[in-house]
């Protein structure tokens, strides 16, 4: 008996996929950057929706993409999964852009760290997180392939970033539970930010 042939379900709204997730993510950030120039509150909830429009689209890829098996001996080497749609890609550089863009016009009259607004800053540590680590991730990995030795170093540089952001994460969470005092003094929270994006964003290309 013949299978009965499948049909897979149309995305929402017929739109291209990813479309609606690329609306609604430009639609948060846009209120946020319109909410920060007014010099207005920013909610608590829009500065969280932003943090994850920024984990989505700079911390993904590496979900998105997972390692391609190795084909077996006298077979054919497995397709690799399709790049990341380009409508992706667009979104994720208007958000950079945006951000950049939002981060000028504070330093215009203010050119310190302090002339950008607190609710800015913390999404710029996230996003600068993510960014040093696939900066860092893409230095380590790009020439990995070329001989056994690069592979090794490339080995041995993503456990010493693995074991380090376990270690620091791990200090600074009990330090946080137990209130005690930590050699990052007030700056706790913005130090376990920054490992934790840090590394989510080294795995982008160490997968």
């Amino acid at each position: 008996m013949a299978a009965a042939p499948t049909t897979s379900i149309p995305e929402p709204l017929r739109l291209p996929r990813g479309s609606v997730r690329g609306i609604i993510a430009l639609i948060v950030t846009a209120t946020y950057a319109y909410l920060l120039i007014q010099g207005r509150p920013v909610p608590s909830v829009l500065v969280n929706s932003v943090v994850v429009v920024i984990a989505f689209y700079f911390g993904s890829r590496a979900v998105m993409h997972p390692p391609t098996p190795a084909a077996a001996p006298g077979q054919a080497m497995p397709a690799g999964l399709p790049p990341t749609p380009r409508r992706t890609k667009v979104v994720r550089g208007l958000l950079f852009l945006g951000f950049v863009g939002l981060a000028a016009w504070f330093l215009r009259s203010n050119p310190t760290w302090d002339g950008i607004p607190g609710d800015l800053q913390a999404i710029l540590e996230v996003l600068g997180g993510y960014a040093a680590g696939l900066t860092i991730s893409w230095l380590v990995h790009r020439r990995a392939h070329e001989s056994t030795a690069r592979k090794r170093l490339a080995t041995i540089a993503r456990d010493i970033i693995a074991a380090g952001a376990l270690a620091l994460s791990v200090y600074i969470c009990i330090a946080l539970a137990a209130q005690q005092a930590t050699v990052f003094a007030s700056r706790a929270e913005d130090a376990l930010s920054l490992v934790v994006t840090f590394y989510f964003g080294s795995r982008v290309i160490g997968h």
